[in-house]
């Protein structure tokens, strides 16, 4: 099945995932965390034209997936759940998910008579992967061509990520702190670029993928669409 289509007239939207790492390594971070996603939010709401073209949910993960926000109109959102962080980085499980909810997703956007473009995926972590010899499997089943619905992806990265890691993990921009960027800098820094990501994208209909992003090394991903 294909979602492409005739979309003439329809309005635009970009379904947007944020996936978090919670694992017990982010735990100082939480409180931080949590008040920057509130000020993402904030700004996304005072943004109607931003809002009505990117549709949020937000993934957590860490030893399990969870589904904190599902996909919906971030005008509807009245405040976001509070996060906790603990247990361990399995990015597998993450990915699985996102292919499930995306599944989910897209069908129910388009049957609000919105023309659907690709997913994209925002991927924030500090550290390296618990899972290695699976996340592979279950990131290039998210991505698989194939697949007519496979998403964009990008990665963040500070703290203990890797610069192979983050770029196995994304199709279109791989983003690692470089070492003389703060922790909790580096964070603020993360989301705020989802926020003018989404501001860049909504005017022209299409991702803009920011071509850098201060304290922060751009590297070369892998997987090439």
């Amino acid at each position: 099945m294909s979602v492409n289509g005739d979309y003439s007239g329809k309005t635009k939207c970009l379904p947007t995932y944020l996936v978090l790492d919670t694992s017990g390594t982010m735990q100082p971070h939480e409180e931080l965390l949590n008040a920057t996603l509130d000020h993402v939010h904030m700004s996304l709401v005072s943004s109607p034209r931003v809002a009505e073209f990117a549709h949020i949910s937000i993934i957590t993960f860490n030893t399990q997936p969870h589904l904190v926000l599902q996909m919906t109109d971030i005008e509807e959102v009245r405040s976001l759940p509070m996060l906790s962080c603990g247990g361990r980085t399995n990015f597998g499980a993450a990915f699985d998910l996102v292919r499930q909810r995306i599944d989910v997703d897209v069908p129910a956007i388009r049957a609000s008579n919105k023309a659907v473009l690709r997913p994209a995926v925002f991927l924030l972590t500090d550290g390296k992967p618990s899972d290695p010899g699976t996340w592979e499997i279950s990131f290039a089943n998210l991505v698989d061509k194939s697949w007519p619905r496979r998403p964009h992806v990008l990665t963040f990265g500070f703290g203990a990520a890797t610069a192979e890691s983050l770029s196995g993990m994304a199709t279109k921009a791989a983003f690692l702190a470089r070492t003389n960027t703060e922790e909790k800098e580096a964070l603020s820094r993360m989301l705020t670029t989802l926020l003018n990501t989404l501001v860049a994208s909504a005017p022209v209909g299409a991702l803009v993928v920011p071509e850098d992003l201060p304290g922060f090394e751009r590297i070369p991903v892998d997987y090439v669409e």
